[in-house]
């Protein structure tokens, strides 16, 4: 009664003011209502919003209409995305309730601001509207607007982590939806509670839910809902590894917002499809979308799809080998969520700090992000212990107040019987429960014990173990860098001592060739040893990529017998080739990496070989191709045939003395086999010789493959060769050094030249001329190589595009060809793949020995000559630009002379304008000064 005398004031208040809205006072109140119903039927959102401010400026406007307008402003600018404005907007309705006491509208208000708080990740503040709203509906006994308050509570909780607390506000929130709730708030509920299965990674679980829930919103024609099931139904499928079903459900809730224009979901459904991208290991595509979500949720202030977004952004930099720029996103997203307490997301970025650390060499950082990750984990684990207990005691402890009623009940019917019988019972009771509950405790709290014993020690364990790793990786690394020491140090030490004897004039003049010869080939040694290094890194990191290709295996047979032959005779050995393949023999392979392990294969047999032969036998059993390479060399032993395939791992200690070589080919080309789906088997014998099969499964036509007789592969050589090409070629670049030097190359190998010294103009000859290929250097003035080839394509132009950079990083490599670029050619220029390149669209019959012979007698005097004379005024340049602080024009000068430097050899100039080029770029105007001196220093040595 006291409740019901305490609420009618305002009831009655409210009751007056809406009679009194209810039944304009004044034609001037009745003409402002009909511009608010005009208002609301405004399509344009901006023009609606102006014509509000217009209402709300009028003398006539009641409180009711008052209301009305600034809720129907708080709901445009949230359909807008500014979740800021929709709440200072509420906040104005909630002021003005609270002035006329009108505590339904207070307690919308609360509520309104509640969600607003949600959508931008605020979920403190949400949590607290919220709250105060759920007591005004408790007070006006609204069942169903509690409930919707309870769901949107265990919304909030398990946004920030608390699942025990969010699932029970659910179960409350459902129990009265069972009650009085709609088909639509049954479905809701449901869906919530599945959306903190992805939390708890039920996907499987939550997955069910979710196709059932779909299934109801299709009957229904609820199309908005549709599509947060879609998205969500897609992040389940990622968390169980089926990320192609996920990509498929996600794209479909990405169709719909983008049709809506909802940029809030929008956000959250490029983020997700981020993730996506960097679980299936392409980093490119989660780059690009989770910059699209950036781009959305930063100017919004979508705080918790800001965060994960750029988490999923530092993932994908982290992959492509960014280190500095992950981590600096990384601090961004930590900032965000701690500001929010999206404690999820902390978790997840420290997992990262530690991964991104220790990437970046840095042990100390990486160990303690590491144990800050474990004691974040640790947390959430003993508080789903704790709150697992405390849901089991509840269980109990409503077990008991059940048995406790049910005694009461039977003590109630013995009443009558007898009083002290009664009195009996009861005291039997209470001594029964005081003791059982005494031993519950009891063995409660010694499973308690124990079980957090064998935590620790699991944990303990563990520490112990992930220690143990971490040695053992430090181990193989101190092995690994030990080894590339010795490996590397070998040719660099015949590289620097034959080019010092030369420069001390130590070499008779008779003798420079052979020693520059000797340089050349310790050069090639280590480029191949680090091509090595790079492919096996590339394999064991998961990042190689075969390029799968029909073609024909007699091109890669002609390929080694004219690589070998020459190399057996020589050292006379009898090298052949022996098939019954038909001709031609076409199937789906990577003809690069197979003739890649077939090399390595000969190389070692021609290596440890000094008499005898050298044979390779083709055959084909049950669709797989067997290559079988024998030798009559040195042999293996059993225990060296165990460890042959492990890296830097040769028969003893002697053999890389005698024979040279570091051990990774046969690592490296095992590795290669397994990646193909194929295998390579070892059979030798000490002292009498070695047999390497490679088997490589082959997808052949029965049709086409006819027995035939056997041929020996060098007899399939053609007899007439020739040593030059013949064609047309449009070849760009800007410095003019590097175009005369190239060109010589290519007019020495008999091609028609063509140059342009950008991109702009190897455009417009492209027109003019139409040659067979295209030649293009990346970096380029007024427009670059990428730029020009872009609008070549798009003109339609088919023709090979190779491009020519001194970046021949392997990322920046496999960027280009992801373009559509047909090769790549580096600075400076290695003869044999620039002929062998050539080759393939110029070379039919060309000798490529013969080729490089005519390359390597080429009188480049003249051009060295001209290189140096323009070095001078590039130095004066080099000055004027300093003295004018013009750093944007010393770097570009610098980038030039850094790649005409490496074409003439000149590689210690080069290496001083790459750092000064690179200081300029990374604003580090304090090193500027120094390296320009250092530069300016290395050129003077260069003209002396």
């Amino acid at each position: 009664m006291r409740s019901f005398k305490r609420n009618l004031v305002p009831y009655t208040l409210l009751v007056i003011s809406m009679f009194l809205h209810t039944y304009p006072l004044s034609a001037a109140e009745n003409n402002l209502s009909q511009k608010i119903e005009l208002y609301k039927q405004q399509e344009d959102k901006r023009q609606a919003l102006a014509f509000g401010n217009e209402i709300l400026a009028s003398k006539q406007i009641t409180l009711s209409q008052k209301i009305k307008v600034l809720e129907n402003q708080a709901s445009i600018y949230f359909t807008l995305g500014d979740f800021t404005q929709s709440i200072i907007v509420t906040e104005k309705i909630k002021l003005l309730a609270q002035h006329a006491q009108l505590m339904h509208v207070e307690a919308k208000a609360h509520k309104k601001i509640g969600v607003y708080h949600y959508y931008k990740g605020e979920s403190a503040q949400a949590l607290a509207s919220y709250h105060k709203a759920l007591v005004f509906f408790k007070s006006f006994s609204d069942v169903i607007q509690q409930a919707n308050l309870l769901n949107n509570i265990g919304l909030v909780e398990s946004t920030m982590g608390n699942t025990l607390e969010a699932l029970e506000h659910y179960e409350q929130a459902e129990a009265i939806y069972e009650e009085h709730g709609s088909e639509i708030d049954k479905i809701d509920i449901r869906y919530n509670i599945a959306t903190l299965y992805i939390r708890l990674r039920l996907h499987k679980l939550a997955i069910e839910v979710f196709l059932d829930i779909i299934e109801k919103r299709i009957a229904i024609n609820d199309d908005p809902g549709l599509a947060s099931v879609h998205l969500d139904i897609g992040v389940s499928y990622k968390q169980a590894g089926q990320y192609q079903v996920a990509l498929e459900y996600m794209l479909k809730a990405l169709t719909y917002y983008q049709a809506q224009n909802d940029l809030f979901n929008l956000a959250s459904a490029f983020h997700n499809l981020s993730e996506v991208y960097n679980e299936m290991n392409q980093p490119f595509k989660a780059q690009h979308y989770a910059e699209k979500a950036i781009e959305i949720s930063e100017p919004r202030g979508y705080n918790n799809s800001h965060s994960g977004s750029l988490n999923s952004l530092a993932k994908s930099f982290f992959y492509q080998g960014d280190f500095q720029g992950a981590l600096s996103l990384l601090e961004q997203s930590s900032q965000i969520a701690q500001k929010t307490g999206y404690k999820q997301q902390l978790t997840s970025n420290v997992a990262l700090f530690s991964l991104i650390h220790a990437s970046l060499g840095e042990p100390v950082k990486a160990l303690s992000s590491q144990r800050e990750f474990v004691s974040l984990y640790n947390q959430r684990a003993n508080k789903a212990l704790t709150e697992q207990l405390a849901r089991f005691e509840s269980e109990q402890l409503k077990q008991q107040v059940i048995q406790l009623q049910q005694s009461k009940k039977l003590q109630q019917l013995e009443v009558e019987k007898s009083e002290q019988q009664k009195n009996f019972i009861i005291l039997a009771a209470l001594l029964f429960l005081f003791v059982a509950f005494f031993f519950y405790r009891r063995n409660a709290d010694i499973r308690l014990k124990h079980a957090l014993k064998i935590q620790v020690k699991q944990r303990t364990n563990e520490l112990e173990s992930r220690t143990q790793e971490l040695k053992q990786a430090n181990t193989v690394k101190s092995q690994f860098l030990a080894n590339m020491s010795h490996e590397i140090r070998t040719p660099l030490t015949a590289v620097i001592g034959e080019a010092e004897a030369i420069l001390c004039g130590d070499v008779p003049e008779k003798f420079i060739f052979k020693e520059v010869k000797i340089i050349h080939d310790n050069s090639l040694h280590l480029l191949e040893l680090i091509n090595n290094i790079l492919d096996l890194s590339k394999v064991e990191a998961n990042k190689l990529e075969l390029e799968l290709q029909h073609q024909d295996l007699h091109m890669v047979l002609v390929e080694l017998a004219n690589m070998f032959t020459e190399q057996a005779k020589a050292k006379g050995l009898l090298f052949e080739i022996t098939h019954k393949l038909p001709q031609p023999f076409m199937f789906e392979f990577d003809s690069f990496r197979v003739k890649q392990i077939l090399i390595n294969l000969c190389s070692n047999a021609l290596k440890f070989t000094s008499k005898g032969s050298i044979s390779i036998n083709i055959s084909i059993v049950e669709k797989s191709l067997f290559f079988k390479v024998q030798d009559t060399g040195i042999g293996l032993s059993y225990s060296q045939v165990q460890q042959v395939f492990e890296s830097f791992t040769q028969g003893d200690s002697s053999i890389s003395r005698r024979f040279g070589g570091s051990g990774l080919g046969l690592c490296l080309s095992e590795q290669l086999a397994r990646l193909m789906k194929g295998r390579i088997e070892v059979e030798s014998t000490l002292n009498q010789g070695s047999t390497f099969s490679f088997v490589l499964p082959c997808n052949y036509h029965d049709e086409i493959i006819q027995v035939q007789t056997i041929k020996k592969i060098a007899a399939d050589i053609p007899v007439t060769q020739k040593s030059t090409f013949s064609g047309e070629i449009l070849f760009a670049d800007d410095h003019d050094d590097n175009r005369r030097l190239i060109t010589r190359f290519l007019t020495t190998l008999g091609l028609d030249v063509i140059t342009a010294r950008d991109g702009k103009e190897a455009l417009d000859l492209y027109e003019m001329c139409k040659p067979q290929v295209i030649l293009l250097d990346i970096q380029m003035p007024e427009m670059d190589g990428i730029e020009a080839f872009t609008i070549l394509r798009q003109k339609g132009c088919t023709i090979p595009i190779i491009a020519l950079t001194a970046n021949a990083m392997a990322h920046e490599v496999e960027y280009y060809l992801e373009l559509g670029f047909d090769g790549h050619l580096k600075k400076p220029i290695e003869r044999k793949q620039f002929i062998a390149t050539l080759a393939k669209y110029y070379g039919e019959g060309v000798c490529h020995k013969e080729a490089s012979d005519t390359l390597s007698n080429i009188d480049l005097s003249d051009l060295v000559a001209q290189f140096k004379s323009n070095l001078v005024l590039e130095q004066q340049d080099i000055i004027v630009h300093m003295k004018n602080d013009d750093l944007t024009k010393l770097a570009t000068l610098a980038h030039r002379i850094a790649g005409a430097a490496q074409m003439f050899g000149f590689a210690l100039l080069s290496e001083k304008a790459i750092k000064l080029e690179l200081a300029i770029k990374a604003n580090k105007a304090s090193d500027v000064t120094e390296l320009t001196q250092e530069f300016l220093n290395e050129i003077d040595q260069v003209l002396w």
